[in-house]
């Protein structure tokens, strides 16, 4: 009796430290795209295996807004597809080790990107979580 109530305790002392784990990384603030002396917002933008870093940023509408992209080191590859709300595709560049620039100015709303890579039969990368948000607020 003793054992497995021991084993009922690992296993609920588990369980608490995975969820601890899922609330700590969904915790992470928003990234807030600065805005230098010329007007232009800039963010600076790493995908690598199956994450995007920053995940979530908050910018200004009507504003320019300029994208430094990039990729880990390694060798599968990545791209940045930006989405509008309503789903179009905006952006779709492939991210190299060596830093591209990206500008683009828009309207107020919430936008998605994402690596729609995959590899044969397994999940796209944004099914592996390789995907963030873009806000724009007025």
């Amino acid at each position: 009796m003793n054992l497995s109530r021991s084993l009922r305790g690992c296993a609920l002392g588990i369980a608490l430290l995975a969820a601890g784990a899922d609330l700590a990384g969904s915790a992470t603030a928003p990234f807030q795209a600065r805005t230098d002396a010329d007007g232009v917002q800039r963010v600076s933008l790493v995908g690598g295996s199956h994450f995007f870093r920053p995940a979530h940023i908050l910018a200004r509408a009507g504003l320019p807004l300029e994208f430094t992209l990039s990729r880990e080191p390694g060798i599968v590859p990545h791209r940045f597809v930006l989405e509008a709300p309503d789903g179009s595709t905006l952006a779709d560049v492939e991210l190299d080790e060596t830093p591209q620039r990206l500008r683009l100015t828009l309207a107020a709303g919430g936008y998605v990107f994402h690596c729609p890579n995959r590899l044969l039969f397994f999940k796209s990368h944004r099914e592996q979580g390789m995907s963030g948000r873009l806000e724009l607020r007025e």
